[in-house]
C-alpha cells in the first residue's frame, strides 16, 4: 500500500537523518514508483514525528518545504494537514489527568517554522502561482487563527485575566506569524484579487470574522501588525457581515471638532523635576551596555531643567550618587557597581566642566556640589571617619573622594575645597599627571606606542581623565585604520580585548558605530598578497583586530548596524550570519575545496602549518571555513577514519595565537552540533573540553583563549545544559560547565535574572505588570520628600526593560496610565507624571542606535533591524485613541493628553536655552575624533541617538517583511542567544528571525579522507 511504503521511508529518513538533499534525491525515486495523494504525504510525514521524540526536530519543516519546492504538495494542503495534527487543539489539563494522557505530541515549534517557510515563499513571490490557491490559502489561514483564538479562549482565567496568549512565547510566536504570512498573501496579485473579487464573498465573510476577533488580540502583541490588518478590514470592509452604511460626513466633521476641542481643555498641571526621574534616567543608560549619547543626555536634561543650570548640576549630581547607592544595597554585581562609580567619577566632572566653559554666566559650582552632597544618605556615604564607627563594611566612603578630586582636576572647584565639602583631610591628593589633554595623549601615543597599554590600564581608574583617554585612543584607532598600520593596532586591540571593564568606560564616551566602523571597514577591505612576507603575522593582526569587535559585539549583543558594517557584501556580516553554519562539500568552490583539504593536510598529517598553507588561503578565506573544517573532521572521526588522539593534537594548532580568535566560531557550530546531534556525542564532547581546558597553551595565549571563551560561554552553557538534561547519566558535561562558569558573566545586555524575574512575577497577585505599578508608587512615594537624606527606594531598569519584552510596550504603557490615574486622583499626579514621562523617555538598546526616520540606500547600507515597539511608541497610538476614549473615561484621555505633551517636551531638541551655548558643550568636551574635536549636537546619521521619535509604523513592518524576504538577520551566527538571558521578545523581526534558527546541519557530509591517512 502506498500509504505504508511512505511511512517506512520517511520514519527512516528521520531516524537516520537524511539532510533535505538527500531527502528530495530518494524522494524522486520513490514518487516514480510509488504515487500518494498530497493530503496523505503530508500526513504521514507529520505522524512520523513521534519517533524522534523531540519538541522540535529540524528536519521536518525542512523535508516539508523540500516538497513544496518539489511541487508535490500545494501550501495550502501543508497548512490544513499541520493545523489537524497540531497540539494547538489540546485543552488546559487537570490536576488529577493521568500523565500518560498528558503525555501528547508537541509540535508548536515545528508549526510556527513551517507557517513561516509559507510566509518567506509567498513574501518572495513564489507563492500563488493560481487563484484557486489563494483561496485556500486564506481558508486554511482563517482555520488557524480560528484555532489559535480558540487556545486564548480556552486557556485565559476569566477572573483573573491572566493566562491566555500571553502565557505561551509559542503561541504568541505562532499568533503573529499567522498575522504576518495573512498581511503577506493580502499582498500579492492573487490576494489582491481574491479581496477585491465579488465573487469570493465567502471567503472575505470568514475572514472578517476570523480578523474581528484576531485584530483586538494584536495589541497584546504587536501594535504594527494590528495596524496594518486593521487597515486591510477597513479597505477591504472584512468585517464579517455586510458593509455598514456610511457615516454623514458632517457627522464625523463634529467628531473632529469635538476631539480637538476635548485636547484644548485639557489643562497641565506644575512641572515637577521629581528626584526619581534622573535616577530612574541614569539607571536606564547604565543598567546594560552603557548608552551614554551626549546629544541625547543634553537635550534631555537641557529640556528638563531649562535655564535653571544649578538646579540641573546638584540633582543629576544627586541622582548619580543615589544610584551607586542603590546598587550597593541590592548587591549589584562588581562589575555593574564599576560602571555606575565610572559614570560619577569619570563621565560627570568632564560633563559639567565642558557646560561650565560653555556657560556665558557663572554657575557656583562648589555651592551646586555641596547641595548634592548634603543629600546623600550618610549611612552609604560615610566620612572617612564615621567609618569606623559603622557596622556595616559595606559602605562608599571614598567615592565622594574621587568625585570631588575629579572635579578638582576639572577645575571646577579649587582643591582646597575638597577638604570642607568632606568635612574632613582627603585620604588622596591629585594625579601626578594632572588633567589630561586629548590632543596631548594622541601625541605622545604617535611618538612612543608603547604609551598606549600605559594608558589603557588608566581607563579603568577612578580619577577623572577617562574621557581624555577613550578619546585620544579612538583617535589613534582612526588613524591607524587609515594608515593601515596594523602592527600597531594589533597590540591596541589586544590590551583592549583583554579588559572588558575598558570596554565599558569607552562606551560612557563614544558611540559603538564610532569606535567599530573604521575596524570593520579595514577588515572588511583587507588586501591580501601572499608575496608580500611571512603570512602568520598578517594572520595574527587580522585575528586580534577581528577578535575585539567580536568581544563588542557579543558583550553588548550588538546588530550589524551597531557596528558600523556598510556594506551588504561585508565580511563581518558573512561571518556573523553565517560563520558558525556549516556548509556541504558540493556548495564550496573548487579554490574552497582546495583551500579545505590544504588545512585539513596541515592540521592531521603534516607538522604543522605552514606559510604555504596560510599564503593560499586569506585570513576572509579561513575564518569562513572553520566550521566546515570542524565537521569533516569530526565526522571523519567519529566514521573511524580519524584517531581522536589525531584530531586533538590537530585542532591544538588553533591554540596558537595568530588563529586562536577563529575559535569563537568553531566554538558556536561545536555548541549547536552537541546541542542538535541525536547520536552519541562522546567525541564532540571530548573535542570541546579539549579546547575548553587545553593541556598547554602559550602565555600569549592564554589571554587570548580567555577572551575567546567569555564570547562563547553563555551560549555552550545553555546548550550543554540542554544536552545534560536529556541524557542525566552522562558525566562528562559538569567538569565542561565548571570550565566555563568563570566567564559566563561577560555580557552585559539589561536582561534580568531568573531569581529576578521570580521575584517579580509572583511577589504579588498582578504577576509583573503588578510589580512594575508598584514600584511605580515607591518612586513617587520616595520622590514626595526629595530633600531628606534617605536611601532611594529600591530600583532596577531591569525590571521595566523585562516587561517591555515579556510583556509588551502596549500592556506596560497601559498598567503606567491606570497607575498615573490613581496618583493623580490621590493627589501626586505632578510627581507621578514626570516618574513616568522619564521611564517613556529612557534609553532601550533596542532603539538606540537606530533613527526610524532616517533613510538610507539599501546599496550604501544594510538594513537595519526593526527596533521593538517602545514605550513612547505605544504612547503615540495610545494619543491617538484620546478622541474615543474621551468619550468613556475623561479623566483617563486627560493623563494620556498630559504625559503625551511631557514626553514630548522631555524628548524634543531644546530650543535656545538662555546663556548657555548648547552647541559648543560636546566641543568643550575634547572628545572628538575628527580633526577639530567637535562633534555635531544634532543627531548624527552614524550615532541617531536612541530612536524615540514617532515611528512610521507601517515603515517597520515593510522593512520586517523585506528583512525576511531577503533572508537577512543581524543576530544568527556567533554569540546568538538561545536562552531566556535575553528575555523574551515578540516583535514581528524576531518572529520573522525565527525563520532562521541556528538549524545547521546535524547530518554528517562524508569527506573521503581514505587517501590522506
Amino acid at each position: 500500500m502506498a500509504s505504508e511504503q511512505w511511512r517506512t521511508f520517511l520514519h527512516r529518513c528521520l531516524m537516520h537523518r537524511i539532510d533535505a538533499t538527500e531527502f528530495r534525491d530518494l524522494s524522486k525515486l520513490l514518487f516514480s514508483k510509488c504515487s500518494i495523494s498530497e493530503t496523505n504525504l503530508i500526513d504521514a510525514l507529520l505522524e512520523c514525528r513521534a519517533a524522534t521524540g523531540v519538541k522540535w526536530d529540524p528536519l521536518l519543516p525542512l523535508y516539508i518545504d523540500c516538497l513544496c519546492k518539489m511541487g508535490k504538495v500545494n501550501p495550502s494542503t501543508v497548512l490544513g494537514s499541520l493545523l489537524k495534527h497540531s497540539s494547538i487543539h489540546d485543552k488546559p489539563q487537570s490536576p488529577s489527568t493521568p500523565a500518560k494522557k498528558q503525555q501528547k505530541c508537541y509540535t508548536l515549534m515545528t508549526d510556527i517554522r513551517v507557517v513561516q517557510d509559507v510566509m518567506l515563499s509567498i513574501s518572495t513571490g513564489n507563492t500563488p502561482q493560481t487563484l484557486a490557491e489563494a483561496i485556500n490559502i486564506f481558508s486554511a489561514v482563517v482555520e488557524w487563527i480560528q484555532a489559535v483564538i480558540s487556545w486564548h479562549n480556552s486557556h485565559v482565567d476569566q477572573n483573573q485575566q491572566t493566562g491566555g496568549l500571553m502565557s505561551s512565547p509559542d503561541v504568541v510566536s505562532l499568533f503573529e506569524s499567522l498575522g504576518i504570512l495573512l498581511a503577506a498573501l493580502s499582498g500579492t496579485g492573487k490576494g489582491l484579487d481574491v479581496l477585491s473579487s465579488h465573487s469570493h464573498e465567502s471567503v472575505k465573510i470568514k475572514l472578517g470574522q476570523a480578523l474581528t476577533a484576531y485584530v483586538p488580540l494584536c495589541v497584546e502583541v504587536s501594535l504594527p501588525l494590528r495596524n496594518r490588518l486593521d487597515s486591510l478590514q477597513k479597505e477591504f470592509n472584512l468585517y464579517g457581515e455586510p458593509a455598514s452604511k456610511t457615516l454623514d460626513v458632517s457627522m464625523m466633521e463634529g467628531v473632529n471638532v469635538n476631539a480637538l476641542q476635548f485636547e484644548a481643555s485639557v489643562m497641565d498641571g506644575a512641572v515637577i523635576n521629581s528626584r526619581a526621574g534622573l535616577y530612574i534616567y541614569i539607571n536606564a543608560m547604565l543598567v546594560g551596555r552603557p548608552l551614554v549619547d551626549d546629544t541625547l543626555l543634553i537635550n534631555y536634561l537641557t529640556n528638563r531643567h531649562g535655564g535653571h543650570y544649578e538646579a540641573l548640576i546638584e540633582e543629576i549630581t544627586t541622582a548619580a550618587f543615589d544610584v551607586l547607592s542603590n546598587a550597593m544595597y541590592r548587591n549589584e554585581s562588581s562589575r555593574t557597581m564599576f560602571v555606575f562609580r565610572s559614570f560619577l567619577v569619570n563621565k560627570l566632572p568632564a560633563f559639567f566642566a565642558a557646560m561650565l566653559a560653555a556657560s556665558m554666566v557663572t554657575i557656583p559650582m562648589e555651592m551646586c556640589i555641596s547641595h548634592a552632597l548634603s543629600r546623600l544618605d550618610p549611612n552609604t556615604f560615610p566620612s572617612f571617619s564615621q567609618m569606623f564607627s559603622m557596622q556595616s563594611n559595606t559602605v562608599l566612603s571614598d567615592v565622594r573622594q574621587e568625585f570631588l578630586f575629579a572635579c578638582a582636576l576639572h577645575r571646577l572647584i579649587p582643591e582646597s575645597s575638597i577638604e570642607r565639602l568632606l568635612g574632613e583631610n582627603p585620604m588622596q591628593t591629585l594625579p601626578t599627571g594632572g588633567q589630561y589633554i586629548k590632543d596631548e595623549l594622541v601625541s605622545q601615543i604617535n611618538n612612543s606606542p608603547e604609551r598606549t597599554e600605559q594608558l589603557i590600564n588608566e581607563i579603568e581608574s577612578m580619577e577623572g581623565n577617562a574621557g581624555a583617554i577613550v578619546g585620544a585612543i579612538t583617535e589613534v584607532i582612526h588613524n591607524l585604520c587609515n594608515q593601515k598600520e596594523t602592527m600597531t593596532l594589533k597590540n591596541i586591540c589586544n590590551s583592549l580585548s583583554r579588559r572588558p571593564q575598558a570596554l565599558d568606560v569607552i562606551l560612557l564616551f563614544r558611540g559603538t558605530r564610532q569606535v567599530l566602523q573604521p575596524l570593520c571597514t579595514l577588515l572588511d577591505s583587507w588586501h591580501w598578497d601572499a608575496d608580500e612576507g611571512e603570512n602568520q603575522p598578517v594572520y595574527d593582526e587580522f585575528g586580534s583586530i577581528l577578535l575585539l569587535v567580536l568581544a563588542f559585539k557579543y558583550r553588548y549583543d550588538l546588530r550589524p548596524y551597531d557596528l558600523g558594517i556598510s556594506s551588504n557584501d561585508s565580511f563581518i556580516l558573512r561571518l556573523l550570519e553565517r560563520g558558525s553554519c556549516t556548509r556541504k562539500l558540493e556548495d564550496l568552490d573548487e579554490k574552497q575545496n582546495k583551500n579545505l583539504g590544504t588545512w585539513i593536510a596541515a592540521l592531521f598529517i603534516a607538522e604543522g602549518i605552514s606559510e604555504e598553507t596560510m599564503s593560499a588561503c586569506s585570513p576572509h578565506e579561513f575564518y569562513l571555513l572553520v566550521t566546515t573544517l570542524f565537521n569533516q573532521s569530526l565526522g571523519a572521526c567519529e566514521a573511524g577514519k580519524l584517531e581522536f588522539d589525531t584530531l586533538k593534537g590537530g585542532f591544538e594548532y588553533l591554540l596558537e595565537p595568530f588563529l586562536l580568535p577563529s575559535l569563537v566560531v568553531a566554538l558556536a557550530w561545536l555548541g549547536n552540533h552537541i546541542w542538535e546531534s541525536d547520536s552519541d556525542p562522546s567525541i564532540p564532547l571530548k573535542t570541546l573540553q579539549s579546547l575548553v581546558t587545553p593541556s598547554s597553551i602559550s602565555g600569549e595565549g592564554k589571554a587570548i583563549h580567555r577572551t575567546v571563551l567569555q564570547i562563547a560561554a553563555r551560549n555552550l552553557e545553555e546548550q550543554l545544559k540542554d544536552v545534560r538534561a536529556n541524557h542525566p547519566n552522562r558525566t562528562d558535561i559538569k567538569p565542561i560547565l565548571d570550565a566555563l562558569e568563570p566567564y559566563l558573566s561577560f555580557q552585559r545586555v539589561g536582561s534580568s535574572r531568573k531569581s529576578e524575574l521570580e521575584s517579580w512575577t509572583t511577589s504579588s497577585g498582578g504577576g509583573l505588570l503588578g510589580s512594575i505599578r508598584n514600584t511605580f508608587q515607591s518612586l513617587v512615594l520616595w520622590s514626595t520628600n526629595p530633600d531628606i537624606s534617605m536611601a532611594p527606594h529600591s530600583y532596577t531598569h531591569r525590571q521595566l526593560i523585562a516587561g517591555v519584552r515579556l510583556l509588551g510596550s502596549v500592556r506596560v504603557l497601559r498598567g503606567l496610565i491606570e497607575e498615573l490615574k490613581m496618583q493623580s486622583e490621590g493627589g501626586s499626579g505632578d510627581i507621578a507624571l514626570d516618574v513616568a514621562a522619564t521611564m517613556i523617555c529612557a534609553p532601550m538598546a533596542e532603539s538606540f542606535d537606530i533613527d526610524p526616520t532616517d533613510q538610507v540606500e539599501p546599496k550604501q547600507e544594510p538594513l537595519p533591524r526593526c527596533p521593538i515597539l517602545t514605550l513612547r511608541d505605544a504612547l503615540v497610538l495610545q494619543h491617538q485613541s484620546v478622541p474615543r476614549i474621551s468619550e468613556k473615561d475623561p479623566l483617563r484621555a486627560e493623563v494620556i493628553v498630559r504625559l503625551y505633551r511631557r514626553v514630548n517636551a522631555l524628548s524634543s531638541p531644546p530650543s535656545q536655552v538662555p546663556n548657555l551655548d548648547v552647541s559648543n558643550i560636546i566641543h568643550n568636551m575634547q572628545l572628538g575624533v575628527e580633526g577639530s574635536g567637535q562633534m555635531e549636537l544634532e543627531p548624527p546619521a552614524q550615532e541617531p541617538g536612541n530612536g524615540v521619535g514617532e515611528v512610521d509604523i507601517h515603515q517597520m513592518l515593510d522593512k520586517a517583511t523585506a528583512a525576511a524576504a531577503a533572508g537577512y538577520d543581524g543576530g544568527v551566527g556567533v554569540g546568538q542567544e538561545m536562552g531566556l538571558e535575553g528575555g523574551m521578545d515578540t516583535s514581528i523581526d524576531d518572529v520573522l528571525n525565527a525563520a532562521d534558527m541556528a538549524v545547521g546541519n546535524p547530518e554528517f557530509l562524508d569527506l573521503d579522507m581514505e587517501g590522506m591517512f
